[in-house]
């Protein structure tokens, strides 16, 4: 019996569903204590680090807006962040990921995109989602060099489970051959030109030109277009570096502040940025379960007690749940906006 491809992704999805509540059943098995350590929470840092945390989705749809205009796409400040917000919420809620929310922007934009440029706006999505991950990545590799971040990592454990030098050791090693993976995987595009130049790949991107009517040469010239503007994708990727990443730190930090919690700031930014780097691995909405377990872990291996650190990060992931889950505001309240008002193209001389 054939099992359809819709009914694959919902039963995967499904089980992604059943492996973020079991991650977070066992990783708040304790409730009795952690809710005793939510009861003394201080609520006047709550404000403070919501705000922190939706800044950075702000900050996201000003970055996707900049790299749209470089592409001539034109969006406005609301629509940019009508488009976050929802890419956010779909995110969470379908199968797919982060990749999952991306594809509804792309087709959110490429349906309202004027005819000559819908293909340029699915592909600021791409490359939206490129600069921050480039951005992330280096984040990571720059923590890996101070000898702090080598000792939090030794200082890792996990219950029930003894991890040897040796294991933590390959631990590291793993995580900077992925920070390394990573960035490489998104920094290829701007390489095209040398890979055309290699005869089964470039004959294959000239295929893919013909069957696509030019759809390959039109984002081949995209790609032209953002490196030639690498000045400016620099600072995009600076500003994601502080103004996104770091950006989810603050959070924590208040809300450690508000359990009356000790804490080095270096320890909480390699905490939540390891924590945002393991929510990437498509097994779990949103990265919900996940990002929570990795980050208790580091936050317990920096000296935060274990309850402290399960009771600021389950205030974190209602924030990122209340968040996400605020997409449907915009989906609801303006469902068919013109969120791509292009001037149509200019004929040709002669045509």
């Amino acid at each position: 019996m054939k099992i359809s491809p819709k009914l694959k992704s919902n039963l995967f999805f499904a089980l992604k569903i059943a492996l973020a509540a079991g991650i977070l059943a066992y990783l708040f098995r304790d409730h009795r204590k952690i809710v005793a350590e939510l009861r003394r929470f201080d609520f006047r840092y709550l404000p403070p680090a919501m705000i922190c945390y939706v800044l950075h989705i702000f900050v996201c749809a000003w970055r996707w807006r900049e790299l749209a205009k470089l592409l001539g796409v034109r969006l406005k400040p609301i629509e940019a962040i009508s488009l976050t917000f929802q890419g956010n919420l779909f995110s969470l809620v379908i199968p797919g990921g982060a990749i999952g929310g991306d594809v509804i922007k792309m087709t959110a934009v490429t349906r309202r995109s004027a005819t000559g440029s819908k293909a340029e706006g699915a592909f600021t999505v791409l490359m939206d989602r490129i600069v921050g991950m480039i951005a992330l990545f280096t984040l990571e590799l720059a923590l890996l060099v101070p000898a702090r971040t080598r000792e939090l990592l030794m200082n890792v454990s996990v219950d029930n489970m003894e991890l040897t030098p040796a294991m933590k050791k390959l631990g590291m090693i793993l995580l900077a051959l992925l920070a390394a993976a990573g960035l490489a995987a998104s920094c290829v595009i701007f390489f095209h030109r040398l890979i055309e130049k290699l005869p089964l790949f470039g004959a294959l991107m000239r295929r893919s030109d013909r069957l696509t009517h030019g759809m390959v040469s039109r984002l081949t010239a995209a790609t032209d277009t953002y490196s030639a503007s690498w000045r400016k994708l620099g600072l995009l990727v600076l500003a994601s570096v502080f103004f996104v990443h770091i950006m989810t730190v603050i959070p924590m930090c208040f809300l450690l502040s508000g359990l009356g919690v000790s804490y080095r700031v270096f320890d909480v930014i390699v905490a939540v940025t390891i924590g945002n780097i393991v929510g990437l691995i498509p097994l779990s909405p949103g990265g919900v379960g996940l990002r929570d377990v990795a980050a208790v872990t580091l936050l317990a291996a920096a000296g935060i007690a274990g309850d402290d650190a399960k009771a600021a990060q389950a205030i974190y992931t209602g924030i990122i749940l209340f968040f996400s889950l605020a997409g449907a505001l915009f989906l609801i309240c303006d469902p068919q906006r013109e969120l791509g008002r292009h001037e149509p193209p200019q004929p040709k001389p002669g045509e």
